[in-house]
């Protein structure tokens, strides 16, 4: 009995916890958050693509080493 109600106190603590850390943590992360300029084949121009969370995600999109990645400048947080 003892160890029953050593572990329903336990979980009492912890599930609020756990929920107010989900209510802190973007529900719905912005996608395009950080953008990268990749250059089109067979010209000198390139195009902005803008489908990443994290600046870590847009640097492991790149498909040479010369693309860099930047905040997007029409990024809204409003409309997420």
């Amino acid at each position: 009995m003892r160890k029953f109600l050593l572990a329903v106190t336990a979980l009492v603590l912890i599930v609020p916890t756990v929920s107010e850390a989900q209510q802190r943590a973007p529900q719905n992360p912005p996608s395009d958050l950080w953008c990268r300029d990749q250059p089109i084949a067979g010209g000198g121009s390139t195009a902005t693509i803008c489908m990443a969370y994290t600046y870590e995600q847009c640097m492991a999109s790149r498909a040479t080493p010369t693309e860099r990645c930047y905040m997007n400048p029409r990024y809204d947080p409003r409309f997420r």
